[in-house]
């Protein structure tokens, strides 16, 4: 459950900054992520390891480029903690086959390849655009 609460928070201090100017916006939800997880800690709300947990999380969403992939990857989390919550280890396991099962199943609204493309099916030359960036010429 305080994973679960923790997604939310996040989830809102993202909204918050969407709506913040832009030159506050990185500072004040930094911030307003260092105050609410002391004060969740101090309080008792969440344990430092949640604190932990969903900081590697939420730095992991910035490295993610494709915008679905990310929002497709936090319906399966939120899917995966619920599953986990309700049925502990036979949850997890059966969360995680399905989100592989879902994840290599599945299209992208906009460009109809696979969550997956670069890998199934291979393009070499596409992998390496995501792996490697190059600097636009004019």
């Amino acid at each position: 459950m305080q994973l679960l609460l923790a997604e939310f928070v996040i989830d809102g201090l993202r909204m918050a900054s969407m709506n913040t100017p832009d030159m506050l916006a990185n500072s004040l939800s930094v911030v307003g992520g260092l105050i609410l997880g002391e004060f969740a800690v101090d309080v008792g709300w969440l344990i430092p390891e949640v604190i932990l947990y969903m900081a590697f999380v939420a730095i992991a969403n910035f490295t993610q480029t494709s915008f679905e992939l990310g929002y497709a990857l936090k319906f399966m989390r939120i899917l995966l903690l619920t599953l986990t919550a309700f049925f502990n280890v036979w949850g997890f396991l059966a969360g995680v086959i399905l989100i592989i099962i879902l994840i290599a199943t599945n299209r992208t609204v906009n460009g109809g390849h696979s969550y997956l493309y670069p890998l199934i099916p291979f393009s070499g030359k596409t992998l390496l655009s995501l792996l490697v960036r190059h600097k636009k010429r004019n």
